[in-house]
């Protein structure tokens, strides 16, 4: 399915009932998936930095931005299997920049594994420039690659 031929997404706020979509698509794409209380308690505390996509009433991607003194942390991301590499990330990632353009955010960074080459290769298109790489990020055997993207050049 490519973007160009499907319906185009709805950009919006997350809302309490997107949780069960979000968790379903969380446990679909990572082998670690956040736990639905882990996600609810991102929701209670950052309902306003998470953004969903959706087309035709079904949540296809989530983002969620934790922005504090002018960085946002893209937390987490990610796009329904189905959907993947026919432009949607690419499209909910430049949507999700917008948000934290408006956040007042003057960077964006975030983590990635660093077999997760997909990702890695979505966000070095989109303009992230990859600053460091970390064996321990999330500790012993947890290695991450660190990405940032200057909103304001």
């Amino acid at each position: 399915m490519d973007i160009a031929e499907a319906p185009q997404p709805v950009y919006r706020q997350a809302r309490f009932t997107d949780l069960e979509d979000i968790a379903a698509i969380e446990s679909e794409v990572f082998g670690e998936p956040y736990l639905y209380l882990m996600l609810r308690q991102l929701y209670d505390l950052h309902r306003a930095e998470w953004l969903v996509a959706e087309v035709a009433g079904a949540v296809i991607g989530y983002a969620l931005t934790l922005e504090k003194s002018g960085r946002a942390l893209l937390f987490t991301f990610a796009v329904a299997k189905r959907y993947q590499g026919a432009g949607f990330g690419r499209a909910l990632l430049n949507q999700t920049l917008h948000v934290c353009r408006e956040l007042g955010a003057d960077t964006v960074y975030l983590t990635v594994r660093p077999d997760n080459h997909p990702a890695g290769n979505l966000f070095k298109q989109a303009g992230f420039e990859f600053t460091e790489h970390d064996d321990r990020y999330f500790g012993p055997g947890e290695p991450r690659d660190l990405y940032e993207y200057r909103l304001h050049p």
